[in-house]
């Protein structure tokens, strides 16, 4: 295990990835430079929370409220590069994003090299494919905190390989420190505490005292500062991390989706779809690792040995987000919720690749079955680099999210901004108060709600809001077509219990007043 991990990558391996990475960066920049990152209801609660840390408000998110529902790292770092370069953070989250992203294809080129040095190119394509994978480029597109936190957990992987080949205080501490990061940049960051010490606990070589030690230092500096963090939120809100609400989602979607979603990470859907080829293809691929194993399972294992840290992570996060998505509504488990395994996933496809063949090299030629891999591939990179070039054009085209061209031209929107007046003569409502805040400068509340996002509890029914809503005078209801947030009730639903006049029916929503039926 130490040899293994101790190996070092030689600098033009190095520089290459290096490249890689600049070629990322610039390619991610150039898809976003005209409309910026992409913005959803997520990115508006970072945005708004940084603006409000340089501000001095605190940390609170646009509407007033304590900012809970996520960790802090990635409005905090927003908020950090604002007050260095003086712009807005909405301005220059592409830019931040684009250079996280290329930090993901150095880190995870680094942590392929590591385990595929034998082989260098197939580690570099291997790079390649992380640089144009389409679940990291696309969320890398987004304001997301994924990709912040995806660098979190390649530094880990990588901090363990260190430490499992030194087994010293330093290399703890920076294993500890990655997993801290990465826990106080998304929840699901919990997943690394307890990996980081079944690391500790599985392959620490030491005596138990030993263990033991580094077992409470590791988890000591890991859970404190998330334990500080879910405190505060329990003082200021009742909560640990905003009210959470029982999931619409079975266990079998949730399995489901986390295989669909990997699936098309590296076979096309058009392939998937199409019952026919799917079983050939699975077929082939099938008997091709029955062969494999037979002829050099020894090989594979050994290699599968070293892999157990990696593989350990995937089985553990997975795990996570499937029983918590399936007792908790916040989301379906798709790209941006997978997307942290899509370098370790790929990490060991190549590393099973290279010990499939390894049989073949001894019957046949180390050189041509190398190449013939080598161009296996390349030939399979047409694909994520397809995929990952129509979405660069649709996002230079069009953008995406909130920021998007349909967005930015938004009739509704444009009245809103050209019709200041309103503010000062309203109160507000709408189905969507972060459009409002971010694209109007608007403050709103939140239309009444039926049921529980991504759930199917009922908060409120029609009969019980009759003559409580609105409670104030002079309301006005802002109403977006273009978003479906079906846990509101509908402008017709809401004629039952209110008087509704239109100010302005326009293309993509309208502005009414709004008079409370007695």
């Amino acid at each position: 295990m130490k040899s293994a991990n101790a190996i070092a990558i030689p600098k033009q391996y190095k520089i290459l990835l290096g490249l890689l990475a600049l070629v990322s960066f610039i390619c991610l920049l150039l898809s976003t430079h005209r409309y910026g990152a992409g913005i959803a209801p997520d990115p508006v609660r970072y945005i708004s929370t940084a603006r409000n840390i340089i501000a001095g408000m605190g940390v609170t998110s646009y509407d007033g409220t304590p900012f809970v529902t996520h960790p802090p790292v990635y409005p905090a770092l927003l908020a950090l590069v604002s007050l260095f370069t003086g712009a807005d953070p909405l301005v220059f989250a592409h830019i931040l994003n684009a250079l996280i992203f290329s930090v993901i294809v150095y880190l995870g080129g680094l942590l392929i090299f590591r385990c595929l040095s034998s082989f260098p190119t197939l580690a570099l394509l291997g790079t390649v494919a992380i640089a144009c994978s389409r679940p990291l480029f696309s969320i890398s597109g987004w304001a997301f905190s994924e990709p912040l936190f995806i660098c979190f957990v390649l530094l880990s992987l990588l901090f363990s390989h260190s430490y499992l080949a030194k087994n010293d205080i330093p290399s703890l501490l920076l294993l500890s420190l990655s997993v801290t990061l990465a826990t106080l940049t998304r929840y699901p960051g919990v997943t690394l505490m307890l990996w980081g010490a079944l690391i500790i606990l599985i392959y620490h070589p030491g005596h138990i005292l030993k263990k033991i030690q580094h077992l409470a230092l590791f988890s000591l500096l890991t859970a404190f500062p998330l334990l500080l963090w879910l405190t505060r939120s329990y003082l200021l809100t009742g909560t640990l991390a905003g009210p959470r609400r029982p999931s619409a989602l079975t266990l079998f979607d949730n399995l489901s989706n986390v295989f669909t979603t990997s699936l098309y990470w590296y076979i096309p859907r058009t392939i998937t779809e199409k019952p026919i080829f799917f079983l050939l293809i699975s077929a082939g691929f099938c008997l091709f690792i029955g062969l494999s194993l037979k002829q050099n399972w020894q090989g594979i294992k050994i290699r599968l040995q070293q892999l157990t840290p990696v593989i350990l992570f995937i089985i553990i996060y997975i795990a996570f987000l499937v029983i918590s998505s399936t007792i908790v509504g916040y989301d379906h488990i798709r790209d941006r919720l997978l997307s942290p395994i899509y370098v370790p996933l790929t990490l060991i496809l190549l590393v099973l690749a290279d010990a499939f063949v390894d049989s073949y090299r001894r019957r046949i030629s180390n050189r041509v079955v190398n190449s013939l891999l080598a161009i296996g591939m390349a030939i399979w990179l047409l694909y994520p680099i397809s995929s990952s070039a129509i979405k660069a054009v649709k996002l230079n085209s069009n953008g995406r999210g909130f920021t998007s061209k349909a967005w930015v031209e938004s009739k509704t929107v444009k009245y809103l901004n050209e019709h200041r007046t309103l503010i000062s003569e309203c109160t507000f409502y709408t189905n969507g108060t972060d459009i409002a805040y971010l694209l109007a400068d608007l403050p709103s509340k939140t239309s009444p709600v039926a049921t529980e996002y991504y759930s199917s509890v009922t908060v409120n029914t029609i009969s019980s809001l009759k003559g409580m809503w609105p409670k104030e005078n002079n309301v006005c209801l802002i109403w977006f077509d273009k978003i479906n947030r079906n846990y509101l009730f509908t402008v017709d639903q809401l004629q039952k219990i209110a008087n509704i006049e239109p100010i302005a029916l326009l293309e993509d929503g309208a502005i009414y007043t709004i008079a409370r039926k007695e």
